[in-house]
């Protein structure tokens, strides 16, 4: 005898009913009478009888019945007490998180996390821009942040993630779409449409093109918040767009080139403070952000 056959006769006692009682308990029927039989065997005792189509508890059965459900209400409300001593409440985790990654390689290995340490931690995610992520963690708003940055704050600690590489997007029908690689000189006679500089990307943009010496010989629109808008602007005319390369630009009919420069255009970092209470539950997620960066 054991545990399994008494949870199968308590179900197929109280219902009087295989089918149901296979359906309630998710086993197969032939499984599930097969049990029962055994049970009586081993006990040596008539549980149910036939009544035309149906079953029914005979008198010592409908006595077992009485004794298993008592034994099996006991067994149950003891684990539910002892694993209610020994639960804690599970740590909640605020991220920060840009939108170019909240939903694509965040969710994967926050996932990976989480099945790592069930019932221990769960996150709330906020999708927020870069700048709103440096101000949240400062005033301890987020416990992590991921976002792009070129600086580091005193007193936090950073885990590379994601490399954006610097690319040209152009309409498949523009001049340069069959170049393979692109020079930032060659985008002189075109309109050039970038992001505002009012975005730490969009600065990045500016610092990029002063340092390669072309900032004054090209026609730059610096004037769009994300790649969403960039990419509709150029599909649909002649400008063409210096860009990050993100998912973004797959929902768009157009054609992404290299260009030569010496840098990515955005690093995307993990973060948080070196005082967050949390510090354990985020040293170890830092671990496994370095493990899905090394494959």
């Amino acid at each position: 005898m054991n545990l399994n056959q008494l949870r199968y006769f308590e179900c197929v006692g109280r219902l009087e009913n295989y089918t149901q009682a296979a359906q309630e308990l998710r086993v197969s029927q032939p499984s599930l009478t097969t049990a029962i039989h055994k049970l009586e065997d081993e006990l040596d005792l008539p549980l149910f009888v036939k009544q035309g189509r149906h079953i029914v508890l005979t008198s010592t059965g409908g006595q077992l019945l009485q004794v298993v459900q008592q034994s099996l209400q006991t067994l149950d409300d003891g684990i539910t007490r002892l694993q209610a001593a020994h639960a804690t409440q599970p740590v909640t985790l605020r991220v920060g998180c840009i939108p170019t990654v909240i939903g694509t390689y965040l969710p994967r290995v926050l996932h990976q996390f989480e099945q790592a340490h069930t019932q221990q931690v769960r996150f709330e995610l906020h999708s927020v821009t870069t700048e709103k992520i440096q101000t949240g963690l400062a005033a301890k708003q987020y416990d992590l942040g991921i976002a792009a940055t070129d600086s580091r704050a005193a007193g936090v600690l950073y885990q590379p993630l994601l490399k954006q590489a610097f690319i040209v997007i152009v309409a498949p029908d523009h001049p340069l779409a069959a170049k393979p690689r692109l020079d930032l000189t060659d985008l002189a006679a075109y309109p050039v449409l970038t992001y505002t500089p009012d975005l730490l990307i969009g600065q990045k943009v500016q610092r990029t093109l002063r340092r390669q010496g072309v900032a004054d010989q090209l026609q730059v629109d610096a004037a769009y918040p994300d790649e969403i808008s960039i990419a509709g602007m150029v599909q649909a005319g002649s400008a063409v767009g210096l860009v990050a390369d993100t998912l973004y630009l797959e929902a768009f009919d157009v054609v992404k080139i290299p260009v030569n420069v010496p840098e990515d255009l955005r690093v995307i970092y993990a973060m948080y403070r070196a005082d967050n209470p949390q510090h354990d539950t985020l040293r170890q997620l830092f671990q496994v952000f370095r493990s899905a960066g090394q494959k």
